[in-house]
């Protein structure tokens, strides 16, 4: 079943493509970091996507004898059940539904984001994201037009403008003393901050104040997000990629 989401100029896109987006170079498509990494990038972002729609309740365990939720770090409960129409959230909550069934432990959440991104998830966004009208395939010629080679561009530079703009005016709302500041950020742009610095991506913001500066920046505006979610899966992707350091180290 197709996704039923659909390009709107004058919207926001959905956390994902958002970060499919900057992780991506405007002009080539040629990605900026690692595939693996963007995977767990794109994967914790689905799963704030389905936290935000209350499908999934991230770092809280519901107990059936006193009926009562318990806060508990790692742990996921599916809250609903698909289909969604969105075939990335179905995929996604098939993952977390068999996760949470063989999973009692609370590596829940790092291991429904290890099982979600080994899935060709990054393939899975790409096409998407095509079906959606955001990428379109374009083919390039290569060494006097002897080499064929398939890229997905952007339909519009813009959407990742925008994207670069919503993530600055999240930062200045905490970072600027002015009075007239930005309006705090939602839910989505906090995370998508978060994992913006998780995945290194600040280097291509194109921000003028410096990484070094801007990285902690992005982290306290995900940390000092009201939903708690938020911070939660920002640190399992970045765990997750430190794993995926250590890897290939051996």
């Amino acid at each position: 079943m197709p996704t039923t989401f659909r390009l709107d100029p004058r919207g926001v896109l959905p956390l994902h493509a958002e970060l499919y987006l900057l992780a991506h170079d405007d002009d080539t498509s040629n990605l900026l970091i690692n595939q693996q990494s963007l995977e767990f990038g794109l994967a914790g972002a689905l799963l704030l996507e389905l936290a935000f729609k209350e499908y999934v309740a991230v770092g809280y365990h519901y107990d059936d004898f006193r009926r009562q939720w318990q806060r508990q770090p790692g742990r996921l409960t599916l809250c609903q059940s698909g289909p969604t129409a969105n075939t990335l959230w179905d995929a996604a909550l098939t993952t977390v539904e068999q996760v949470t069934r063989t999973h009692r432990d609370a590596d829940q959440l790092r291991a429904v984001l290890r099982s979600f991104a080994a899935a060709d998830l990054y393939e899975r966004v790409r096409a998407a994201l095509v079906t959606v009208g955001l990428l379109q395939r374009t083919t390039r010629r290569r060494l006097a037009g002897l080499v064929k080679t398939e890229t997905h561009l952007p339909v519009h530079y813009g959407f990742a403008v925008r994207a670069r703009a919503h993530i600055r005016d999240a930062v200045a709302h905490y970072a600027e003393t002015a009075r007239y500041r930005p309006t705090p950020p939602g839910d989505e742009c906090a995370a998508l901050c978060g994992l913006v610095a998780a995945l290194e991506l600040a280097d291509f913001l194109y921000d003028a104040m410096p990484v070094r500066d801007l990285n902690p920046w992005l982290e306290h505006v995900a940390d000092n997000s009201d939903n708690q979610a938020i911070s939660a899966v920002v640190r399992a992707v970045d765990a997750g990629r430190g794993d995926l350091a250590v890897a290939a180290m051996h």
